[in-house]
């Protein structure tokens, strides 16, 4: 990892050691809230993201990172779930749902042969013509 590198907890804003994303009073409490929502969901497994968020103090935001980092499993928890980003459909995994993903991957499909297609150098593209791209120019000067 290197040495280690003086910052802003990206949280409070504290100028802090870096040796992980935040700092040591940032996340001791985000240990804290993780533990208070994880047995909190233990014994209310039917609870949604807004009821847990109430019960224990922790962050609608803060819930939602333990779930995109793995360390709440909504797969026992049915009603715990949170509006995909970009439609606001309930979903339990990720930041988008199935529909918006599809599109995102189509539309970044077309983007990727456009780009592809401007990045090709019509100097290099012959189209059968000796000469290639200028004997093309020149010929289309002279037949006008």
């Amino acid at each position: 990892m290197g040495t280690p590198q003086l910052t802003n907890c990206p949280k409070c804003g504290k100028l802090f050691l870096r040796i992980r994303n935040i700092c040591d009073v940032c996340y001791k409490k985000q240990e804290d809230d993780f533990l208070k929502a994880a047995a909190y969901l233990r014994d209310h497994t039917g609870i949604t993201l807004q009821e847990l968020s109430e019960a224990t103090d922790v962050s609608v935001t803060q819930i939602r990172q333990f779930i995109w980092a793995g360390r709440i499993l909504v797969d026992n928890f049915p009603n715990l779930s949170y509006p995909c980003e970009s439609c606001r459909n309930m979903i339990q995994k990720g930041r988008k749902c199935s529909s918006c993903m599809d599109t995102l991957n189509r539309l970044a499909n077309q983007v990727g042969i456009k780009e592809e297609n401007e990045k090709r150098d019509p100097s290099q593209e012959r189209d059968g013509i000796a000469g290639g791209y200028i004997s093309h120019y020149l010929k289309e000067k002279s037949e006008k």
